[in-house]
């Protein structure tokens, strides 16, 4: 399940990001005016079918590590960790291999005071951090052909756990699972483009780390062009996401005039309908999406 990153957002939609991270923990509004370009697949041979976002968006929302309640002590170390992180330049580093989500990226050096932040090599030795992920989410996290673990979120939590002299252990679950796996134990974060937005007080938060906006992902050739084209349609979402919430929430009125909101256990298998032409739509974020439709 190597993937290829070929895909980049436009600068207009990059530069609209980038100030909703940093000091804040919380994401800009979202703007609907078209401020956010579409995500162009490459160009296509004649005749073949292209992936592309609408204009519209559904909102914005910045993804940071969820612990659980009362684990201050454990979040500030990664946190602070993680700010090390910046201030070396790893996180940018890691940043350009994920060309979809590096331009999301937000944490800045001068924001950082490098006084406050954990010594390298600090952490206790015999500790070993267990990382939680989704095991379908790329390019955050995944589950690799040969069983092995990869993605943006999984090398900087391995980064973070190499800086502080920690173990680390892959933790993957079906993202639905999550709060089971955390409160049971089987893991000590939740770090897998998990968003903020609606649950700052289920977890202990980490740093937000990245951006994100939420859209609308349909074939070119579809005749699908906003929102409103939705009605009658069949749209596909991956069960327990920040998509599916706004939903069944602030978005219900938009659900409401599709055919059918179609629940999957993982995003691949929602594209794999949509390419098939079982469903008309898939409401994902921009960075997952941009990365599916990159891959050939």
């Amino acid at each position: 399940m190597k993937k290829k990153l070929a895909l980049l957002l436009t600068a207009v939609l990059a530069v609209s990001m980038l100030g909703g991270c940093g000091g804040s923990s919380s994401a800009p509004a979202a703007d609907n005016s078209g401020a956010e370009a579409e995500a162009e697949a490459e160009p296509a041979a004649e005749g073949e079918v292209t992936y592309q976002f609408l204009e519209e968006t559904l909102g914005v929302e910045s993804y940071a590590i969820g612990f659980r309640v009362g684990d201050e002590e454990l979040a500030n170390t990664v946190s602070g960790a993680l700010q090390a992180l910046v201030l070396n330049g790893t996180y940018a580093e890691i940043g350009e291999k994920y060309p979809d989500i590096k331009d999301y990226l937000c944490l800045k050096a001068e924001d950082i005071d490098e006084a406050s932040l954990p010594a390298q090599g600090s952490g206790d030795p015999s500790f070993t951090f267990k990382h939680g992920f989704d095991l379908d989410y790329p390019p955050y996290s995944y589950l690799q052909d040969d069983g092995s673990v990869g993605g943006f979120d999984v090398e900087l939590c391995q980064a973070v756990c190499e800086y502080l002299g920690w173990g680390y252990e892959a933790v993957p679950f079906n993202w639905d699972a999550k709060d089971m796996e955390l409160n049971a134990g089987s893991c000590d974060c939740i770090w897998s483009g998990f968003t903020k937005e609606g649950r700052e007080d289920d977890y202990t938060w980490g740093l937000t780390y990245s951006n994100n906006t939420q859209g609308i992902l349909v074939a070119s050739d579809s005749g699908i062009t906003s929102l409103a084209d939705l009605a009658g349609k069949i749209v596909g979402v991956q069960t327990a996401t920040s998509a599916y919430d706004m939903l069944e929430d602030s978005k219900k009125d938009l659900a409401d005039t599709f055919s059918e909101l179609r629940v999957y256990e993982t995003y691949t298998i929602a594209y794999n309908d949509l390419k098939a032409g079982a469903i008309d739509a898939i409401a994902i974020d921009m960075t997952a999406g941009s990365y599916l439709i990159s891959e050939k």
